[in-house]
């Protein structure tokens, strides 16, 4: 773990080098998200569950689980990160994995990646992985513990479904397991 985590932190290190990946530090700088990157991390850093609410197109999909995996990079504990985002829909999973992917300057299946039903791109290398609700109900009925996942991130809950709420009941059994 301690291997890998200061593997990560060397790769973010080389990135900041790369004129693409300045670029794109500079369009997210802008996100209304980013300004909050601080006490968002704050706030997870100290609580069993954050809820975060914003505009849409702040950022909260995209920037919220870098603002997590950049902070364990940075304090060495990147090797433990395992972050699992869902989103309600199949192309929502891919999509906003690509482009989070794409801001991280890195191909899709790399540090972020996406699994749906019948799809999937990771690799061993996959620490931030975004994924339908029922993917996450599905490795939840296999492993009650989550067992290696550090963070879950539950994207649009707001958007009411059967699925998304057996998750928050399962989700909230676990935590005060």
């Amino acid at each position: 773990m301690k291997a890998r985590g200061e593997e990560m932190k060397r790769r973010e290190e080389r990135k900041k080098e790369d004129a693409a990946w300045q670029r794109m530090q500079v369009t997210r700088a802008k996100l209304p998200a980013w300004k909050q990157a601080e006490e968002v991390v704050k706030a997870v850093r100290a609580n069993s569950v954050t809820v975060i609410s914003g505009e849409t197109g702040c950022g909260k999909t995209t920037q919220v689980p870098q603002f997590i995996l950049d902070d364990l990079i940075r304090s060495g504990a990147g090797g433990a990160a395992n972050i699992v985002c869902t989103q309600p829909r199949r192309l929502s999973a891919v999509g906003v994995a690509e482009r989070v992917a794409r801001e991280r300057g890195e191909g899709i299946g790399q540090s972020v990646g996406y699994q749906i039903r019948l799809e999937s791109k990771k690799s061993a290398d996959t620490c931030m992985l975004f994924c339908t609700t029922g993917i996450l109900l599905r490795r939840l009925s296999e492993d009650t513990e989550l067992g290696g996942v550090s963070h879950v991130i539950v994207d649009e809950v707001h958007e009411r479904s059967v699925d998304g709420d057996f998750l928050l009941i399962l989700l909230a059994r676990l935590v005060r397991r």
